[in-house]
């Protein structure tokens, strides 16, 4: 079995999530000596035991740099893969898959607009009144720190339209706007470390809609309570068949673990 999970606000939480959580955290993740990121003492514990009985693998839109900065992914419970750049990359042992990297990279080619359509596009509705800064991101995908209360609604519903029609995808989360070719998704490059381990099992988590094709290629999608995708309920058919979690924040890491176990349990006893 595997257990193909995002991260960011599904096992790892920022510190505006802290206010709302009463039990003990630790500070998983440090950025100019700041803690920016934080797991539970009992979502570390409940990590550890699901590490010990299926293959987990972190699955984030971070880059490889950003999800090196997890420190407990570095030291603590180091993954035998990580997919990292929403896709882009598979890491084995710490390094590039270059196969898959290679495979990737032509399906963008072929299959997608290219970067610098979409950012000429972008560059239309852009303005420094809600977009305050610009990333590329490894050459894969691009994405922005805007102003949610500033952005403009209607115009960004029809470039979002336009961006699907160049076989990209867009996501908004928290602070970020993403624009992300769909060539670059977790879906493939999960079911890429599947074929690779010869085990099509898999339980998936995630929040947003990058997570969306992950978690409709999963056996199990468990996504917590807020996000992108919890807004969808009621209107999308796929979401329909996902397990929301009851608890929120922090607290929903513990609880997708926990649902992650209960069905590792559940297989054992089947056969």
């Amino acid at each position: 079995m595997i257990f193909a999970s995002d991260l960011d606000q599904t096992l790892l939480y920022g510190t505006r999530f802290l206010a709302d959580h009463t039990q003990p955290f630790q500070v998983v993740e440090v950025l100019d000596g700041a803690p920016i990121s934080h797991m539970s003492d009992l979502a570390i514990h409940l990590l550890h035991e699901v590490h010990l009985q299926c293959l987990f693998v972190p699955v984030t839109t971070r880059t490889i740099e950003q999800y090196k900065r997890i420190a407990i992914f570095q030291n603590e419970l180091v993954p035998r893969y990580a997919i990292t750049s929403n896709g882009g990359h598979v890491l084995r042992d710490g390094q590039i898959d270059e196969q898959w990297s290679r495979q990737v990279r032509s399906k963008m080619i072929n299959e997608c607009a290219a970067i610098h359509d979409m950012l000429a596009g972008f560059a239309r509705i852009s303005h420094e009144q809600w977009v305050i800064r610009e990333r590329m991101a490894e050459d894969l995908f691009f994405y922005s720190i805007i102003d949610r209360e500033k952005m403009p609604v209607d115009e960004l519903r029809d470039f979002e339209q336009w961006v699907t029609e160049q076989n990209w995808s867009m996501s908004i989360q928290g602070r970020k706007l993403y624009l992300v070719p769909q060539a670059v998704n977790k879906r493939d490059a999960s079911l890429y470390v599947c074929a690779l381990e010869q085990d099509d099992r898999m339980i998936a988590a995630g929040d947003s809609l990058l997570d969306m094709p992950l978690l409709e290629a999963a056996h199990l999608a468990v996504v917590p309570p807020h996000g992108e995708i919890y807004q969808l309920r009621g209107h999308n058919d796929a979401v329909a068949s996902f397990h929301f979690t009851q608890a929120s924040g922090m607290s929903a890491s513990e609880e997708i673990l926990q649902t992650v176990l209960a069905s590792l349990r559940q297989e054992l006893r089947a056969r």
